[in-house]
């Protein structure tokens, strides 16, 4: 049997499809759904306790442990500054010859953040991110969790074993990255994000794109699926439904996968786990891949991502 889609309620000619967890190799099928109409994706049969979905020694998010905050020297701010604001042109230019950008930068730049901006990340595991953040130069870091074991408090960084709903405070950029999809009721989460942003401020939503080349490509394998952690998956016809829905208007919508996409579907397809000792992942002598192909693979995706064929996609939200 099927039922009415979470993002746009459309209950009639949607398909049920049968999707191993391959993760963590634990192999046990769950049956997910997927929307006629909007063509995303949903799991139809939720495990009571998902704590065991997310073992904190296990699961990629929890893995670092935050060391003790060093505030970033001058140099490091000046590099930042130029990188995201064009300023300390002579110095930052020179700091940055042969510099690999992070992503990250391009993430806050986009949301147009200053360094003072009280920024939330939800989902934030272990606060990896926060830390990279604070590293450039923004002072004003909250960090969320649900399945984090305890939270903490680095002064400057401040983690709560919390759900969303459970905040009051105003934020001017909240990010999910690849958390709203491990989420049951996606459009009360982001009505509730558009609550606690100030006006004219942003959102940013990272997330798995249903119907896209991982799905082509490899169907119930595909690594985007993640059974059962991904609640859901939205096309993008379902993301920006979900977003007009819930206030936002949508900025700019970035299409970013890589290689994992391919490598990670590939080894599921051989009954590999992504924590496998084989996997690439966890040995990339032992892995089925060289460094040329991984290569390929990248190549690959990001030519996927220029046709807006990606797997995950970044969308820079807006609250007028």
């Amino acid at each position: 049997m099927t039922t009415a889609c979470i993002i746009c309620g459309n209950d009639i000619g949607n398909e049920v499809f049968e999707v191993k967890e391959l993760q963590l190799g634990l192999n046990e099928v769950f049956h997910y759904q997927l929307c006629k109409n909007c063509g995303s994706m949903q799991l139809m049969n939720p495990p009571a306790d998902f704590s065991r979905y997310y073992p904190n020694e296990d699961y990629y998010s929890f893995k670092m442990e935050m060391k003790k905050l060093k505030r970033p020297g001058l140099l490091q701010l000046a590099k930042s500054e130029f990188l995201l604001y064009g300023k300390n042109k002579l110095i930052g230019s020179l700091l940055s010859i042969g510099y690999k950008i992070p992503e990250q930068y391009g993430w806050v730049k986009n949301s147009i953040a200053e360094p003072g901006d009280a920024i939330l990340d939800v989902g934030c595991g272990n606060g990896s991110l926060l830390t990279r953040l604070f590293k450039m130069g923004f002072t004003n870091l909250t960090g969320i969790d649900p399945f984090i074991n305890k939270g903490h408090d680095y002064g400057a960084i401040k983690i709560y074993k919390k759900e969303i709903y459970e905040l009051n405070e105003k934020f001017d950029l909240i990010m999910m990255h690849h958390s709203l999809e491990h989420m049951f009721e996606p459009l009360k989460a982001l009505q509730k994000a558009y609550s606690l942003l100030n006006k004219n401020k942003s959102l940013l939503v990272r997330i798995p794109v249903m119907g896209n080349y991982g799905w082509q490509q490899y169907k119930t394998y595909w690594c985007g699926l993640d059974a059962p952690r991904h609640i859901f998956i939205p096309s993008e016809k379902g993301m920006r439904m979900l977003a007009s829905t819930a206030g936002f208007e949508i900025e700019k919508v970035e299409y970013d996968s890589n290689n994992y996409v391919i490598w990670c579907s590939e080894q599921y397809l051989k009954g590999i786990p992504l924590h496998a000792a084989e996997s690439w992942s966890s040995n990339r002598e032992k892995s089925l891949f060289t460094k040329e192909k991984i290569k390929e693979f990248e190549e690959k995706m990001m030519e996927e991502n220029k046709k807006n064929n990606g797997d995950t996609a970044a969308y820079y939200l807006k609250k007028k």
